[in-house]
């Protein structure tokens, strides 16, 4: 019995990779089990596996309409009933038989189940993803009662509410949905059912991811179910054996893990998974830099951005043809076709292999190729949008295309390579090019549909009408407006058409168009919402939710934003908390939300906002920013203080954030942080703010703690932190700025306490100097009590330093040591002291008359009396 589970097993995982089953058949015919169905779901024969006769036993097909279960289903059109109670059926048995046949049993109709519904799977995503067309028709797997009972329009409109989910409605126009809704009522809705099979959960997170991708907007129900799923699989996985087929079932696990959490922009998650997929496949890669030639008429090499890699016991050597790594056809790449530029980088290194072997020619496995795809994808999410994180990507892209091992790995490629392009003049034509080949290529039998589907798990492609909807996109930003309008209206993405009208400043078109259409369905929740963006007209939305029975969220999101934009906040929570209710998922609700709980000081709220928001993104650096203010408010400084460092890493160059952390690390004493966030506060707004971006109150903080010894928050004594604070004074602060009184008698007060009497001088006077130097010194007395009351500290600070003996430290030139010797700070203090007054005194003869100016002068009197 052992031996018949760990065979059923390794059966499943084949299934979970898509690989040949091998040596299995003569195993498992003395259990009866038909080997058939997996090898015909492996091999891409879903027409063949999903009217097989055991397919066909389990969902019904040839019941006879006077059947209970049949007349039950033509009453209701309830698909999730039927198929849970068919399946319910098919897998009881017989309680007189041997228990352990009866498991046998049980798990040999589990695994039929299984193959049914990954047919039924792939089926939909040969449809609607991966081509060629397929000629089995979705309501031909139903009983023939319901087919003569309900159109194919009632149907589909059927499958579309049931697949509907949070209030996102299923793209209008996908075909054979149905395809979609089996696996699900079978691997999701009835999962408990497989007690005996260890990979359900894996492909019911497939059911779920594709089901997503269909609808209009991220679902936060499907979204939280994926990844219970994913995270149940990690107990049941088969032990990992290095070198084995164990290490590609992890790598593929990973590398499906770390795409969903790119999908839902968890990118520094998608991450950490894309690792631990490279680490298992043995892959190796490295973004370097070679010498090479762009154009046509460069004469000279230079430096060139290229990706280097080496896949672990590859398959394929670098001269192998396509034939050889069982290729026969590839995608129509496009030809560049420019007088300038090279159709690629030619490399001019001698060598290929870079310091650390890693070859920049050798063929990848394809797994491998699926990673840098990955890994190109992430670079997207984690950098700006600008030219140079268009040139990290693009090495990535071209490593892939330099070997087509695999149809769609090699579609996705080059529909990377089209995104990247299209930004640039020279290239945009081409980008337009190869996105209509692609969308061209969906039909076409070229290669089978098991190539196709071997790796499109571990890949983010488009669906079909998204790649349409890309291609239109495209046209429009070239101003091909007609062309783009006609893709549009062809798939009927009204968003996109009103969209088109608007940027024409067509408005009334756009209207007249929702209002068509509503003509044809009245109660569309979504034509509602269109027209309220139309109209900015309130009313609109507000309809569009009640017609849908307080389930469309979208209409509460955009009347959240609408009421937010005319200030009436409290408005605004109501609408997002409606919506917010029924969809969590959006991060951008919440932040919103949030913002308007904020204005009206509804801290909880806030609170909570923006603590979701972070949850969807920890990315997300203004949330950060907000929820620290919000936990001020609070008066809750410490988890502000922890909020502001979440909220810097992600954006570091905001003075903004490093300002709010300066104030509360300094409120909290962490008086290191203190420093940290002065000098980069400083070293960010120099340029524009000059002297203003120096908190002064801060930087006294700062040095009375240090020079006083104040404990901070780890209750270490703040002198410690004299070094770092040395150097925001010299190297920050000082060095950029000497005209501010304040900033040198606190750098007077430092000195001082460090015992470097004659620095403590110099800063008296420097501080002396900078009120001294004023234009108004001579004629507003204001500035003139400020030079009086400096000088007077000059001069007190000469009579008690002027005196005081230094230590001189010197290199000796001979032989390098270091020699010691003492001096007097200022040997001629009382001569400078008085001259200082005396300067003073006769530049400000315009307030003689002042008792400033008098004791100016008493001081004057008492030096000379010394």
């Amino acid at each position: 019995m052992e031996h018949f589970i760990g065979t059923v097993e390794e059966l499943e995982w084949t299934l979970i990779l898509n690989t040949p089953v091998q040596n299995l058949s003569a195993q498992l015919e003395q259990d009866a089990f038909d080997i058939d169905l997996v090898t015909t779901v492996i091999n891409g024969q879903y027409k063949q596996s999903l009217t097989c006769a055991i397919a066909r036993e389990i969902l019904g097909i040839d019941l006879p309409n006077d059947d209970q279960d049949i007349k039950t289903f033509v009453e209701t059109l309830d698909i999730s009933s039927y198929v849970s109670t068919r399946i319910k059926n098919y897998l009881s048995f017989d309680p007189d038989s041997f228990q352990e046949l009866i498991k046998k049993q049980q798990i040999i109709k589990q695994l039929y189940l299984l193959c049914v519904s990954v047919a039924s799977l792939n089926a939909f995503v040969q449809t609607c993803w991966t081509g060629p067309v397929f000629d089995l028709e979705s309501q031909d797997i139903l009983p023939a009662a319901i087919r003569e009972r309900y159109s194919i329009t009632e149907l589909n409109k059927k499958v579309h509410e049931i697949l509907s989910v949070d209030g996102e409605d299923v793209y209008g126009l996908t075909p054979h949905a149905l395809y979609l809704l089996i696996p699900r009522i079978i691997l999701v809705e009835n999962v408990s059912l497989f007690t005996h099979l260890k990979s359900v959960r894996w492909w019911g997170q497939r059911v779920l991811f594709i089901q997503q991708r269909i609808l209009d907007n991220a679902s936060g129900s499907l979204h939280d179910t994926m990844f219970q799923y994913l995270q149940s699989l990690s107990d049941t996985l088969p032990s990992l054996i290095p070198e084995g087929k164990t290490t590609e079932i992890y790598t593929r696990f990973h590398l499906e893990y770390g795409i969903i959490n790119h999908y839902y922009g968890q990118d520094s998650l998608a991450k950490e998974h894309f690792i631990k997929a490279q680490e298992l496949s043995g892959f190796k890669w490295t973004l370097t830099g070679m010498l090479g030639k762009r154009t046509k008429f460069q004469t000279f090499d230079v430096s060139q951005l290229l990706v280097v890699a080496n896949s672990q016991d590859v398959e394929f050597k670098k001269d192998d043809n396509l034939e050889d790594s069982g290729v026969k056809n590839v995608p129509n790449a496009i030809s560049l076709n420019d007088d300038t530029l090279l159709e690629k980088v030619e490399i001019s290194e001698i060598t290929n292999n870079d310091k650390n072997g890693l070859n920049s020619k050798s063929n990848l496995k394809i797994i491998d190729q699926c990673l840098l795809l990955a890994f190109c994808l992430n670079v997207k999410n984690t950098s700006p949008s600008h030219g140079i994180t268009t040139e990290q990507m693009m090495p990535f892209v071209s490593r892939v295309l330099e070997n087509p091992n695999n149809w769609m790995v090699y579609t996705m490629a080059l529909l990377l390579r089209s995104r990247l392009e299209k930004e640039k003049s020279r290239t945009v034509e081409r980008s337009v090019l190869q996105l209509q080949a692609l969308v061209d290529q969906f039909p076409l039998e070229l290669s089978s549909a098991k190539e196709r589907l071997d790796y499109f798990y571990q890949i983010l492609l488009p669906s079909k009408w998204e790649m349409e909807k890309e291609l239109a996109l495209q046209y429009l930003s070239l101003g091909v407006v007609r062309s783009a309008l006609q893709i549009f209206e062809r798939l009927e993405m009204w968003e996109d058409i009103i969209n088109c009208y608007i940027l024409l400043e067509k408005e009334f078109k756009a209207k007249e168009i929702i209002l068509e259409r509503l003509n044809v369905t009245p109660n569309s929740p979504k034509l509602y919402c269109l027209l309220g963006d139309v109209e900015k007209n309130p009313k609109r939305w507000e309809h569009a939710w009640d017609i849908s029975g307080n389930r469309y969220g979208r209409a509460m999101r955009s009347l959240g934003g609408y009421w937010f934009k005319q200030k009436e906040y409290r408005k605004s929570i109501e609408c997002y908390t409606k919506a917010l209710n029924v969809n969590p998922i959006f991060e951008k609700a919440w932040f919103i939300q949030g913002c308007a709980a904020m204005h009206v000081e509804e801290w909880d709220i806030a609170l909570q906002a923006f603590s979701r928001a972070i949850a969807l993104d920890p990315d997300n650096s203004e949330a950060w920013n907000n929820l620290a203010s919000v936990f001020l408010k609070q008066n809750r400084k410490v988890d502000a203080f922890n909020a502001f460092q979440q909220g810097l890493k992600q954006k570091y160059e905001s003075w903004r954030i490093w300002t709010n952390y300066m104030y509360t690390a300094v409120d909290v004493g962490e008086f290191a942080e203190t420093i940290r966030s002065m000098q980069r506060v400083v070293d960010l707004r120099w340029e524009k703010e000059k002297e203003s971006c120096i908190d002064l109150e801060v930087l006294e903080i700062l040095v009375n703690a240090v020079t006083q010894g104040i404990q901070d928050a780890s209750k270490n004594s703040a002198s410690r932190l004299a070094p770092r604070l040395e150097n925001l004074l010299t190297e920050t602060i000082t060095s950029r700025m000497t005209s501010h009184p304040q900033i040198w008698r606190l750098c007077a007060q430092f000195w001082f306490w460090k015992k470097e009497y004659d620095k403590a001088l110099e800063s008296h006077l420097k501080a002396y100097r900078c009120i001294l130097h004023n234009p108004r010194l001579e004629t507003s007395e204001d500035i003139f009590k400020q030079a009086a009351n400096t000088a007077i500290e000059a001069v007190e600070a000469y009579q008690n330093l002027g005196d005081l003996t230094i230590v001189n430290n010197k290199m000796a030139s001979e032989n390098s040591q270091t020699e010691t010797s003492t001096m007097v700070v200022c040997k001629d203090w009382k001569y400078q002291a008085k001259s200082l007054l005396t300067s003073l005194i006769g530049k400000t003869k315009n307030f003689e008359s002042t008792e400033m100016h008098d004791k100016l002068k008493e001081t004057l009197k008492e030096l000379k009396s010394l």
